[in-house]
């Protein structure tokens, strides 16, 4: 007697063709993960460089999501003390309106250091705006651009290369994005708050020139708020650009899935990114023969 099953490299068990056998109900289950592995990394970037990465991890160092206790645990252990080793003084901090960056506590935290640009905060962020926050313009796309390039494996590669690619930006590139901003609020202002249909940068050219956002009738409103506040501080205090921390946080995943509506890919010339995802898990396809003599299996 013969045959050949699959054995999948996820462990994933054909059940209809294959039994599990032991003289009591083994229990027996096999883990899937309901999502590719991934991690979740936050950054600030202003004009005196880039604050971050950050990784969430657990206790046990295991990789987790973001919610309102490890958010304020990232602010108070590791944003703030990191920011003191800068001389700065009188900025703003900007963050979306995730519910973990919104609750109270951080509300309140958040208020006693900076001023805050965020829901519930003194000036209200704006949400469908990625055309005005340079992670979404900028660094992220920047970064996931660069750091699939050599195919990692595990998350621990995966994390190396986040590092290494945040750490060799040039302060010249952002002092080009944090200048490129201010026209961004001109443009904005004269479209009649409609969102960037390219975006306006003099280092790389942007490879996906349309903003996927679809502006809600009550967020034109907000947009114009907010742009008519900014240009009234910049001629007020002195380069009130450069004194905005500007935040998020995204998720890399180890298959390489990059949300392209939140996202740009930078380069000089097209670089015909792609990422290559397999239509199925890996597998071996084993053969064995068995009878009263033994199990005929090739030999390694």
């Amino acid at each position: 007697m013969s045959d050949e099953p699959h054995f999948w490299l996820n462990g994933y068990v054909n059940k209809q063709n294959c039994r599990i056998w032991s003289e009591a109900n083994p229990q027996v289950y096999v883990e899937t993960p309901l999502h590719p592995e991934k991690l979740t990394v936050w950054c600030a970037l202003w004009a005196g460089g880039i604050i971050g990465p950050y990784i969430f991890k657990n206790d046990e160092g295991h990789n987790v999501t973001v919610n309102g206790d490890r958010y304020r645990a990232m602010i108070t252990n590791f944003f703030i003390p990191e920011l003191n080793n800068h001389d700065v003084q009188e900025l703003w901090f900007q963050q979306d309106d995730a519910t973990s960056n919104t609750a109270r506590a951080t509300i309140d935290l958040l208020k006693d250091t900076f001023g805050l640009i965020s829901r519930f905060g003194p000036m209200n962020w704006l949400p469908r705006s990625c055309d005005l926050t340079p992670l979404d313009y900028f660094l992220l796309g920047y970064v996931k651009s660069l750091v699939y390039a050599d195919k990692p494996q595990t998350l621990d590669h995966l994390e190396d290369n986040i590092r290494r690619v945040i750490a060799d930006i040039r302060p010249q590139m952002l002092e080009k994005v944090i200048e490129n901003w201010t026209p961004k609020l001109d443009y904005i202002r004269a479209s009649r708050d409609s969102p960037m249909p390219e975006i306006i940068f003099k280092i790389f050219q942007v490879i996906y020139s349309q903003f996927g956002l679809a502006i809600h009738e009550n967020d034109h409103q907000a947009r114009r708020r907010f742009v008519e506040w900014a240009q009234n501080e910049i001629p007020v205090v002195p380069d009130f650009h450069k004194r905005i921390l500007f935040s998020d946080e995204a998720h890399f995943w180890l298959n390489g899935y990059v949300n392209k509506q939140n996202c740009r890919i930078w380069s000089e010339a097209n670089p015909q990114v792609y990422v290559e995802t397999p239509l199925h898990p890996e597998k071996l396809t084993v053969w064995c023969a068995l009878w009263a003599g033994g199990i005929l299996l090739q030999k390694r």
